[in-house]
Formats: structure tokens, C-alpha cells, sequence
């Protein structure tokens, strides 16, 4: 049986981090191609260029500079009037083992993976009370439950998000308002690809397969739609179903 679905997101507004590469360029062209005016946040200007040919206005802001966050966020407001669903994938990962990590590589992991989305987060909330409506999707990873040889900044970062989005959704729940975090798999992003060995990279696809960003564009479009309007504050895990 083959299942077609499709999402109209006119008249919405989507802000998008970690916009320019992976999982987040994907959503925002995505987003845009649904009728959304869809605002894809990076700090890397040349990733950015390469989503702003697909209808996706780019912003280059670095999610950790909190400043830069607020003033993002008041110029959409200003521009649009209202912020529909936030998609808060911005993300790093570096491999240190844990003795040699050093105080600025650790701070730069909490500040982009963590403080980001608490930036986007507390700059969001109000805007998304008063329009009594919206939705606010976190990532997580499987590497908080499994762990990995020098992952321990990125998973800890990771860990912190669910506690993070489980509060935000308690919070927001009474304002008609979601936050749940989605644990997307292995993907071929940068955020995975830039720092995996070819061997490890070899034994995930023999075994629980990567997929490209684009496969997990339906679960997302669906958590951020009114699809899931009863959903919040949950945990979703993606696991890829194997072929045949």
C-alpha cells in the first residue's frame, strides 16, 4: 500500500536553525514549498546561499550570541507579524575523548546545542502565548541513551534538551502551544558525517542504516502542523523500517 501526504503551511511562518545544511535546510526548503514563509537561520554563509535560491529567506545569526537571537526574532515579528512553528535543529558535535576536552570546545557544545535553542526558546514563547497557537520541535540524538567514544559534550548537550522541552511544554501547554523533541536516527548531515570514521560509517549502514535529511522532512512537517495539535511534550524516536 503506498500513502500519500501532503502539508499546507500558507500564511505560516517558520523560523528553521541550524538552516543552512542537513535536516534544517531540508525542513526549510520544504516549509517554503508548503506555502510557509520559511526563515532559515545559520552562521555559515555559504551554506546559507544554497537554501535562499529555494524561496527561503536566510539569515546569518549565530543561535549562541542570545543578542543576535533577540533581535532575529523581533525583526520577524516586525516583518511578519507572527511566528507559527520553530524548528530548532542548529547543531554541533565534535569527537574528544572526555580527558582532553577543553573548557572552550565543552562551552562551544552547550553554547550552540543547548543555549541556542534556549535563546530561540525564551524569545519565542511570548510570541507564540499571545497567538494563543504554535510549535516548537527540539532534536535529540540516540547517542544520550547509547553513547559513543568522544561524544560525551555533544550527548550531554543533547541529554539536556529533552528536561529543557518537557518544561517548555508544561509551560506552554495552557496557551495552546507544543514542544516535543524529535530523535531524528543517523543521518547524513555534516553534523554526523563531518566527525564519523569510514569505518564507523560503514557499520551503521550495514546495520541501522543513515538516512539522507530529506527522509525525516515528513515526520517533522507533521509534529509542527496541526496534525499533532494534540502532541506535546513527547519524545519521538525515529527508526528507519527496513527495506521489503
Amino acid at each position: 500500500m503506498t500513502t500519500s501526504v501532503s502539508y499546507d503551511f500558507s500564511g505560516a511562518v517558520v523560523l528553521v536553525t541550524g538552516g543552512g545544511s542537513g535536516i534544517g535546510a531540508a525542513t526549510a526548503r520544504a516549509c517554503a514549498a508548503a506555502g510557509a514563509t520559511a526563515i532559515a537561520v545559520d552562521v555559515d554563509p555559504a551554506r546559507l546561499a544554497g537554501v535562499a535560491s529555494s524561496g527561503v529567506i536566510a539569515r546569518q545569526v549565530d543561535v549562541a550570541d542570545a543578542a543576535a537571537v533577540r533581535a532575529l526574532v523581533a525583526e520577524i515579528v516586525r516583518d511578519h507579524g507572527r511566528i507559527d512553528a520553530a524548528v530548532l535543529a542548529a547543531a554541533i558535535q565534535m569527537r574528544t575523548h572526555v580527558e582532553a576536552i577543553s573548557d572552550a570546545e565543552w562551552r562551544r557544545h552547550m553554547a550552540v546545542n543547548l543555549d541556542g535553542v534556549f535563546h530561540c526558546i525564551r524569545e519565542i514563547a511570548p510570541i507564540m502565548k499571545r497567538q494563543r497557537k504554535g510549535a516548537i520541535l527540539t532534536f535529540g540524538s540516540g547517542l544520550v541513551n547509547m553513547g559513543w567514544p568522544g561524544a560525551s559534550a555533544y550527548a550531554a548537550s543533547k541529554g539536556a534538551l529533552i528536561g529543557l522541552t518537557k518544561c517548555v511544554a508544561q509551560e506552554l501547554r495552557p496557551f495552546g502551544v507544543r514542544a516535543n523533541v524529535l530523535s531524528p536516527g543517523l543521518m547524513a548531515t555534516p553534523v554526523f558525517l563531518d566527525v564519523a570514521t569510514d569505518d564507523e560509517v560503514a557499520m551503521y549502514r550495514n546495520s541501522v542504516g543513515i538516512s539522507e535529511p530529506d527522509a525525516v522532512v515528513p515526520t517533522v512537517l507533521h509534529l509542527i502542523s496541526d496534525a499533532s495539535a494534540s502532541l506535546t511534550g513527547a519524545v519521538i524516536e525515529r527508526r528507519l523500517v527496513p527495506a521489503g
